[in-house]
C-alpha cells in the first residue's frame, strides 16, 4: 500500500512540475504535434508520388498505343479514319486532352481535329522514313483525309505549315497537361 501512495505522490509531483513549467510542457506538446504533422505530410507526399507514378504509367501506355497505331498507319495496315477513331476514344477519356485538341487543331468536328492530332504524331514518325516512303504515305493519307473530312480546313501534313499553336511535339504538350492536371487533382 505504501508503494501505491509513493507512486501517486511521484505522479502528482511530476504533473505539478510539468504544469509549473508550462513552457516545457507546451514544448513537449508542440513537438508531439509537429511530429504528427510531419508524419501526415510525409504520408500525403508518398500518396501523391504513388498517384503520379500511376498517371505516368498510364500516359506512357497511351503514347505507346498511339505510336503503334501510327506505325500501322504508315505501314498501310489501317486507315486514317480507323486510327482517328481510336485516338478520339482515348482523347475523350481525358477532358483536358480534348480541350487542348479543340484549341490547337483546325477542323469542323472533334473527329477532324483529332485527325489533325494523328497527323501531328505522323509528323514525328515520318521523319524516320526515306523520302520516297514519306511521299508515298503522304499521298495516300492526303487522299484519305480529303475524302473523310471535306470541310475545307485542310490537313496539317508534314511539310505543310503547322496550324497556329501546333507543331512537332504538340501531342507531348497535351500529355504534359494531362500529367499536370492529374498532379493538381491528387493534391486537392
Amino acid at each position: 500500500m505504501h508503494n501505491c501512495r509513493t507512486a501517486a505522490v511521484i505522479l502528482a509531483l511530476s504533473a505539478a512540475a510539468v504544469a509549473a513549467h508550462s513552457r516545457w510542457g507546451a514544448s513537449l506538446v508542440d513537438e508531439a504535434s509537429e511530429a504528427r504533422s510531419t508524419r501526415v505530410e510525409f504520408r500525403e507526399e508518398v500518396e501523391l508520388q504513388d498517384h503520379l507514378a500511376v498517371v505516368n504509367r498510364e500516359l506512357l501506355h497511351r503514347i505507346a498505343i498511339k505510336n503503334e497505331l501510327i506505325a500501322e498507319l504508315i505501314a498501310g495496315r489501317t486507315t486514317l479514319a480507323e486510327v482517328t477513331q481510336k485516338f478520339l476514344v482515348m482523347n475523350q477519356s481525358r477532358s483536358e486532352c480534348m480541350t487542348s485538341i479543340r484549341a490547337t487543331y483546325p477542323g469542323g468536328t472533334d473527329e477532324e481535329k483529332t485527325a489533325q492530332n494523328v497527323l501531328g504524331y505522323l509528323r514525328d514518325e515520318l521523319g524516320r522514313q526515306t523520302p520516297a516512303r514519306r511521299a508515298e504515305v503522304l499521298r495516300r493519307l492526303k487522299a484519305e483525309f480529303e475524302t473523310a473530312y471535306p470541310s475545307g480546313f485542310g490537313a496539317d501534313f508534314p511539310g505543310d505549315p503547322a496550324p497556329a499553336g501546333a507543331g512537332p511535339g504538340t501531342h507531348r504538350f497535351i500529355f504534359g497537361l494531362m500529367y499536370q492536371s492529374a498532379a493538381h487533382d491528387a493534391q486537392q
